[in-house]
Order: structure tokens, then C-alpha cells, then sequence
């Protein structure tokens, strides 16, 4: 099965890297002699143009480092970058770095995930189990003071690591892993597309290279009429010529009876996005229309979630996504408490905290567990119903997510990460029973006894 995921993502990568795309590479090796072992890698792949040069290369006695980013790529070299790199072999800065492997090496890919809103083709390739050269304490401590003396210069591993958007092996001892993703040369604007009144109105972009025949459009409409609420729309989008490097598309397609409708777009054989629409003068759910009034689309929600780099922000729109699932939510005031506390109609409360960095989620899901049992024993002395419960919130995707369902279960915390986040936003048009959505999450972790990112 492995296998077969770096087969599907390879074939898939030809329908979506186009000529002229952008690559950028981050590493981190630890140095044996003249070879050196990749401890963590990342290979991103983009229809767009990169904005800045964020370029640079380290070395030390014991270490290499650096980030490569180039702009306007031939599709062939692409491809052979990322054949590499599926092979455990990387070139970067004039190095020749490779994945430390004791064994075969092992393949997970979100193309996996059947139930998937947004896509981009990913592949992680995974080592032999831990770093090809056992690290000390004491060779920590003088890597960290070698990364002090660079230019560019880093305050230790973990500074590095983290500007890298890398893990540190050396602290997690987890195996080495490359990293691909390609993003879809072609998506949806949603803050550009509604539903209203019958119309749908759509706007794509996509890159001027990309074969437009390999792109399919299709569209459920809810409630509809019959068998023809399902259609087939390619053909319906108008492109224009490509203008600084991007071709816009756009449709105007009425419907019939359309209180919502579920977009579908697909490349090759790869499902690139799926994404509801409201018409917000059909909705069955007040909340909705009370935010949609002054928030189109729920843009500045969508924004603070998922594109938002302040933690604050993020903890805002995780609350106004509870509040359109139905739960009375609240945003606490005071530092030294959980980010977020909400209460279901049948009187369960639900601490949450919120991360949008892997460097905190250890921290956080230990002051959930803390703050759980505190409110818990507060609840029993008061002899008041004690149904608390607890979830973490995660703004990264589930595969970059270092932690074992076991430990969830043990501590009954529910996870949400950024794809539960994304479906439960599409689904707040239809209602919601906040009790439900809890016990269906904690029994949903509790039948799930695989590790959210396999390190093998």
C-alpha cells in the first residue's frame, strides 16, 4: 500500500506541475564525513511566482542547513526534483543530501483521505528510524552554539528547525522524512464566487501553462429536482488570456431550487477542492444569516482561521465557528485560562485551546488536560453536573501533527485540526446539534487507533 501512494502522487504530479512553476526547498542534514544524512526536508511546488528571496545555506562541523527557492522552473526539471526526493535523494545549494534509511523506505499521502474539502498533492517519505548518527547532549548543546556563530545565525536547533517549518529530530527523535506537496494549478476564489437567487456565480484562476481539458466542474444542487440537481459545468466557464501570469476564468450558471450548492473540481483524477455555497436568504441556521449579513462569505471567519499567523485572531474565529455550530461560545479574557470555553443546549462544557504551531501543541494539550480536571473537581465539589470536555484545535494539517491517538484517548481531548476545521465550516448552513457533534467526536477518536502522522 505504501508504494502505491508514491505511485499515485507521481502520475498525479504530471497533470499538475506546469511549465514555469516555482520550487521551494528547506533542509536539514546531519554531516557523516562526505556524506550527508537529511534529518527533515520539504519540497513545495507552486503555480506562483515566488514574492522574496528567502534563500540562504549553512554549514557547520556537525550540521548543513539551508532553504533554495527558484522561480520559473521547466516542468521536466520539476518532475525530476520531486522523482528524486521520492527516491530519498535531494540536491540543494550544490549538496547532495539523502534520507537516512535502514530499511526500505515507507510512503504516506493525504491523497489517502477519502472525505477531503481542500487538496494539494502530498507525499511524505520516511527513513530508517531515527537520525543516522545517535546525538548526545553534550553535541546538542555545541550544535545550538555552532548555529550561533552562522551567518545567517540561529539561536539553536529549535530556532532554525522552526524558521524551516522542519521538525527537530534531534529533540523528537523521530525518523527522517522528505516532505512534497504541489499545490493545484488551478483553484477556486471563493471570496469571488456566491450563490444568490437561483445564480451561481464562479470565479477560478489558474496557471496560463495548465491544460484547461484537465479540469472538471461539477455541481450538486440542494434541494434541486431529481437526477438533474447533478451537473457537469466545465463548459460553462469563460476563460480569458493570461495577464501577469494567470488566467481567470468565470461562470454564471442558473439553477433551480438551489438553497445551497456543493462545488466539485477535480484534475486528472485528483479532487483539487470541494466547497459549498449558501444562498444566505434560504438558510435554515439564524446564526448564519445574522453573521453572513456583515461578513460575505464568511471571509474575515475563513481569513482568521486559515490564513491568519496571529494566535489571537485564530482563537477569535474558532469561537465564531462554535457559535454557527450552535454552541454558546466565549473568548476568555484572563491569560492564565483556556482559549476558549463553550457550552452545548444539554449543558456539557468544553474547554478549548488553540495552536497554530507545532512547537506548542505539547504545551497546550497539557494545560487542556490541567484545566479539564481543575473544572471537573470545581463542578463535583459544587455538586453540579460534571460533563466537561475538552478539544484541541490545530491550525496545521493532521500529517504534520507529532502525536499518538493514544494519547488523546487517554486523556479523553478531542482533536481539530485544520481539514475538521474547513468541514466544519462548510457544514454550518444545515443545523447543527452541538451534543451530537461532541459525542460523535469522542467516539469517532476513540474507534480510530492510528497515528495521525505515521512515523514508522
Amino acid at each position: 500500500m505504501s508504494n502505491l501512494y508514491k505511485e499515485q502522487f507521481l502520475k498525479a504530479s504530471k497533470d499538475w506541475v506546469c511549465d514555469s512553476c516555482s520550487i521551494d526547498i528547506r533542509y536539514v542534514a546531519r554531516k557523516d564525513g562526505d556524506i550527508r544524512h537529511l534529518m527533515a526536508a520539504s519540497i513545495g511546488v507552486s503555480p506562483l511566482p515566488l514574492t522574496d528571496d528567502l534563500g540562504f545555506c549553512l554549514e557547520t562541523s556537525e550540521i548543513c542547513a539551508g532553504q533554495l527557492q527558484l522561480s520559473g522552473q521547466d516542468k521536466q526539471e520539476l518532475l525530476e526534483i520531486i522523482e528524486q526526493a521520492a527516491q530519498g535523494i535531494l540536491k540543494a545549494n550544490g549538496l547532495l543530501l539523502e534520507l537516512f534509511c535502514d530499511r526500505e523506505y515507507s510512503y504516506h499521502s493525504e491523497l489517502s483521505y477519502g472525505d477531503r474539502w481542500f487538496s494539494e498533492l502530498t507525499l511524505q517519505i520516511i527513513g530508517g528510524r531515527g537520525t543516522a548518527l545517535p546525538v548526545s547532549h553534550i553535541d546538542a548543546c555545541k550544535i545550538d552554539d555552532a548555529l550561533r556563530q552562522c551567518s545567517p545565525p540561529f539561536d539553536g536547533m529549535a530556532d532554525l528547525t522552526g524558521w524551516l517549518g522542519l521538525k527537530n529530530s534531534l529533540q523528537t527523535h523521530d525518523s527522517p522524512t522528505i516532505n512534497i506537496s504541489v499545490l493545484p494549478p488551478v483553484d477556486l476564489d471563493f471570496h469571488a464566487s456566491s450563490l444568490e437567487k437561483d445564480v451561481l456565480n464562479l470565479k477560478l484562476y489558474a496557471h496560463p501553462n495548465f491544460d484547461l481539458d484537465r479540469l472538471v466542474v461539477a455541481i450538486r444542487i440542494v434541494p434541486g429536482v431529481g437526477v438533474k440537481s447533478r451537473k457537469q459545468v466545465s463548459s460553462e466557464i469563460n476563460w480569458k488570456s493570461a495577464r501577469k501570469g494567470v488566467r481567470e476564468g468565470q461562470a454564471r450558471i442558473r439553477l433551480n431550487k438551489a438553497d445551497s450548492v456543493l462545488t466539485m473540481f477535480v484534475i486528472g483524477n485528483i479532487t483539487v477542492r470541494r466547497q459549498w455555497f449558501l444562498d444566505p436568504t434560504k438558510s435554515g441556521n439564524n446564526r448564519l444569516v445574522s453573521v453572513q449579513l456583515f461578513d460575505k462569505e464568511l471571509k474575515m471567519i475563513r481569513n482568521a482561521l486559515f490564513e491568519s499567523a496571529d494566535s489571537t485572531r485564530f482563537e477569535m474565529g474558532v469561537a465564531a465557528l462554535f457559535f454557527l455550530m450552535g454552541f454558546a461560545s466565549l473568548v476568555q479574557l484572563e491569560n492564565d485560562s483556556p482559549d476558549v470555553v463553550v457550552a452545548t443546549p444539554g449543558g456539557r462544557l468544553i474547554l478549548i485551546e488553540c495552536t497554530t504551531r507545532i512547537a506548542d501543541f505539547s504545551s497546550k494539550l497539557g494545560k487542556l488536560v490541567d484545566r479539564k480536571r481543575m473544572l471537573s473537581k470545581a463542578l463535583e465539589d459544587g455538586k453540579s453536573p460534571n460533563r466537561v470536555d475538552g478539544i484541541l484545535v490545530c491550525a496545521l494539517p493532521k500529517d504534520q501533527i507529532a502525536i499518538r491517538i493514544d494519547e488523546l484517548q487517554n486523556h479523553q481531548v478531542i482533536l481539530m485540526a485544520r481539514n475538521d476545521l474547513t468541514s466544519a465550516l462548510d457544514q454550518v448552513r444545515f443545523h447543527i446539534d452541538p451534543d451530537k457533534f461532541v459525542e460523535d467526536s469522542i467516539a469517532k477518536m476513540n474507534s480510530n487507533g492510528f497515528l495521525l502522522r505515521q512515523s514508522m
